[in-house]
C-alpha cells in the first residue's frame, strides 16, 4: 500500500533513526584540547612518572639481580655461559645486565634501563590501543596508565626479572600485526612480529611460546584464505631465528651442546626436585598479583564480559594469552614476580574496558558507583605503592650517598654484609664460593670461580648437587661461604659437599649471617 506523498515514510524513517543510535567509532584524528590544560596534564604525569620511577632506580640489587649482573659481567669479560658459568636461564637477562655493566651504569643504571622498559611498554600499548580507542582522554593516557600501572602494582624488587624485560618484545609483537583495525597485517609485520616473539625467546622459552602461540591466535582470527594457512610456520620458523643465533653464539665458544642441556635436562630436572613446585606458593603469588592490580583486572574482566559477543581478534587473543601463561606459570616454579607477564594481556583489555566504560563514568545514571567501585579497588594497589615508597621517602629518597646507604641497607644488608665481608677476613688475592645470597660476591668484588652458582641451592636436583660438590673440590677457592638461608639445605640435601667442607676447609667464623671456611 502506497502512503499519500511519502510523508507516513519518511515520519518512519525519521523514527527508526531516532530509536537506533550510530555506532561508535574510533576518532583517530587529532584530539581538541587546550595548550594549556594539555601542559598542565603532561607534567603531572611526567612528574608522577618519575616519583615511582625513582624509588626504583634507587633500589638495590638482591639476590637474583647480584647473580644476573655477576654473570653478565663474566660473560662481555669472556667468560663462557653454561660451561664456565652455570645457570639454568636462558642468556637475554645476562646479556642485558652485562649491557649496563659494559656502559659502566652500575647498579643505579640498570635500574635506569628496566625503568626505560616500562616506559617503553606504555608506549606499545600507546601504538597498539590508540586506533581502537574511542575515547579521547583514554586514549590521550594510554602510554601514562599503561606504564604508571606497572610501576604502582609491581615491587621496585620486581623489575629486572624476566618476566617484566619480556612485556616490551611481547606487547610490540601485537603492535606490529594489530594496530590498525582496519588493516590486514602484511608479510613484513608478521616477520617482524615473530622477530620479537623470538626476542622474548632468547629471555625465557616458555615466555616466548606463550606469546607466540597468542600471536598466532590473533593471525588465524585476522586473516583469512591462504594468508591464514601461511602466517603459521612463517611465525614458528622466524621466531626461532634469534634463539638459533644465540644458540650458535654459544656454539662457537664451545658451549652448544652445553647450552641445550641446561636448557632441556636441567630445567626439567629443577622442575621434578623436590620443593620446586609449591600449590601455597603459587596461589599466594596469583593472590598477591591480582590483589595487587585489583584495578586491571576489574577493567579486564568489563571488557572480557562481552569478548564473546563482539569476536575481537585482538581480545581473543588477549585472553588466549592471558590462559596459556596461567598454566605456563603453574608448571614453573609459581614465583609471585611471574605473574607479572600477565600484564601484557591484562592491561591491553583494561584498558579497552576503560574506553567502553568511559562514557557511563562520563554522564551514566550509575557513574557515582562506578567510580566508587574502581576507585576502592585501587586501594590495595596504593598501599602496596606506599608499603616500599614511604619508606623510601623516609630514608631520604636516595638522592644522596647517605639516603643511599641507609636504603642499600634498609633493603638488602649491604653493611652487615660489607662487614661479614670484613670480620671474616677476606683478602684480594682469596678467591670466593658462596653457598647462598651471592650480594657477597658482588660487594667483595670477587668474580664466580665454581661453574654451578649457589643461589639456587633450593632448586637443585640430587644430581646438581653432587656436581656442585665436584667442582668446588676440582677448583678448591680459597674461602667458602654456607649462608644461614642455605645451611638447612646443604644438611638435607648436600652430603657430598658437606664432605668436601669437612675435607679440605676449615672453619672460620660462624654467625647469625652464615659460617665461612678457609682452605686448609
Amino acid at each position: 500500500m502506497q502512503v499519500r506523498n511519502g510523508s507516513g515514510a519518511l515520519g518512519a524513517q525519521q523514527a527508526t533513526e531516532a530509536r537506533v543510535p550510530a555506532p561508535r567509532e574510533p576518532a583517530t584524528g587529532p584530539i581538541r584540547v587546550h595548550r594549556s590544560f594539555l601542559v598542565a596534564e603532561i607534567a603531572v604525569a611526567a612528574a608522577t612518572l618519575v616519583l615511582l620511577s625513582l624509588t626504583v632506580v634507587t633500589y638495590p640489587f638482591r639476590g637474583d639481580h647480584a647473580i644476573f649482573s655477576l654473570i653478565g659481567r663474566q660473560v662481555l669479560h669472556g667468560g663462557t655461559l653454561y660451561t664456565e658459568l652455570w645457570d639454568v636461564k636462558q642468556p637475554g637477562v645476562f646479556l642485558w645486565y652485562g649491557l649496563a655493566d659494559a656502559l659502566g651504569l652500575g647498579e643505579t643504571g640498570a635500574r635506569l634501563l628496566d625503568v626505560l622498559a616500562a616506559v617503553a611498554f606504555g608506549a606499545c600499548v600507546w601504538v597498539l590501543l590508540r586506533r581502537r580507542t574511542v575515547t579521547p582522554w583514554v586514549r590521550r593516557r594510554l602510554p601514562v596508565l599503561a606504564t604508571g600501572v606497572l610501576l604502582a602494582s609491581a615491587g621496585p624488587g620486581d623489575f629486572g626479572q624476566l618476566e617484566m624485560l619480556c612485556l616490551l618484545p611481547a606487547v610490540g609483537a601485537f603492535a606490529l600485526v594489530a594496530a590498525d583495525p582496519a588493516e590486514t597485517p602484511g608479510r613484513r609485520r608478521i616477520v617482524g612480529a615473530a622477530l620479537c616473539v623470538g626476542v622474548v625467546g632468547v629471555f625465557k622459552l616458555p615466555l616466548a611460546a606463550v606469546t607466540g602461540l597468542a600471536l598466532l591466535v590473533f593471525l588465524v582470527l585476522r586473516l583469512r584464505g591462504r594468508a591464514r594457512v601461511g602466517a603459521v610456520p612463517v611465525v614458528v620458523v622466524v621466531a626461532l631465528v634469534p634463539v638459533l643465533l644465540v644458540l650458535a653464539w654459544l656454539a662457537t665458544r664451545g658451549a652448544g651442546g652445553a647450552a641445550l642441556r641446561v636448557w632441556l635436562v636441567d630445567a626439567l630436572d629443577m622442575g621434578a626436585a623436590h620443593g620446586s613446585r609449591s600449590p601455597a606458593r603459587l596461589l599466594e603469588g596469583l593472590g598477591r598479583y591480582l590483589l595487587w592490580t585489583a584495578p586491571v583486572v576489574l577493567l579486564a574482566g568489563w571488557r572480557l564480559a562481552t569478548t564473546v559477543r563482539r569476536r575481537d581478534p585482538l581480545d581473543l587473543a588477549m585472553v588466549a594469552f592471558a590462559v596459556l601463561h596461567a598454566a605456563s606459570v603453574a608448571a614453573q616454579f609459581g614465583w609471585w614476580y611471574q605473574w607479572y607477564f600477565l600484564c601484557a594481556p591484562l592491561v591491553v583489555l583494561a584498558l579497552r574496558g576503560l574506553d567502553d566504560l568511559a562514557p557511563r563514568l562520563a554522564r551514566g545514571p550509575r557513574r557515582g558507583r562506578t567510580a566508587v567501585l574502581l576507585a576502592v579497588a585501587c586501594l590495595p594497589m596504593l598501599a602496596h605503592l606506599a608499603s616500599w615508597s614511604v619508606p623510601a621517602v623516609l630514608d631520604g629518597g636516595g638522592v644522596t650517598a647517605a639516603s643511599r646507604a641507609r636504603i642499600d641497607e634498609r633493603v638488602a644488608g649491604y653493611d652487615t654484609i660489607r662487614a661479614e665481608i670484613a670480620a671474616a677476613g677476606l683478602r684480594p688475592d682469596d678467591s670466593l664460593f658462596v653457598l647462598g645470597d651471592p650480594l657477597y660476591h658482588l660487594l667483595a668484588g670477587k668474580p664466580l670461580v665454581v661453574r654451578t652458582n649457589g643461589w639456587d641451592y633450593d632448586l637443585m636436583a640430587d644430581r646438581q648437587w653432587r656436581e656442585l660438590a665436584g667442582e668446588v673440590a676440582a677448583v678448591r677457592p680459597t674461602v667458602v661461604l654456607v649462608d644461614d638461608q642455605a645451611a638447612g639445605w646443604l644438611v638435607e640435601r648436600g652430603p657430598d659437599l658437606r664432605a668436601v667442607l669437612a675435607r679440605d676447609y676449615a672453619p672460620v667464623r660462624s654467625g647469625p649471617e652464615g659460617t665461612w671456611y678457609r682452605l686448609r
